[in-house]
């Protein structure tokens, strides 16, 4: 058993790089800090009008719970909001992300399935893979 929390993990210093301005991400849980082999757990973020626009992971399915705030929670087809307590399940590949259009901020957690690290579940930014 191991505790980790936003106070004793630090931030990820990438998320800049990342194009993930004005996201605060915490990676609480996996291979490299827990051992964990099949799950991914972290906690981020969303400053008010930030956007974590259309990607999908081919590698993993995702689960996205709002702890605290609301906000639209992205896909191909009509954006449909998403407020505290509620969780969506994204499918393995499918196009999706979140936008806090919210005049605070707005955290959530994220759990991805069957792989040990963010790296494993594999990222594809929709306007990359259709600019090519």
């Amino acid at each position: 058993m191991e505790k980790r929390s936003t106070t004793t993990t630090p931030e990820d210093p990438t998320v800049a790089e990342r194009g993930w301005e004005g996201l605060r991400v915490w990676w609480l849980v996996d291979r490299a800090s827990t051992g964990s082999a099949d799950v991914v757990f972290n906690m981020t973020e969303f400053s008010p009008g930030k956007t974590h626009g259309l990607h999908r992971h081919p590698n993993a399915e995702e689960v996205l719970y709002v702890l605290e705030g609301e906000g639209l929670h992205l896909s191909e087809g009509e954006p449909v909001r998403q407020r505290a307590g509620e969780v969506v399940f994204i499918p393995r590949g499918e196009w999706h992300g979140f936008a806090n259009d919210s005049e605070g901020p707005t955290t959530v957690i994220a759990v991805f399935g069957g792989v040990g690290s963010y790296e494993e579940a594999g990222y594809e930014d929709k306007e990359d893979v259709e600019t090519g």
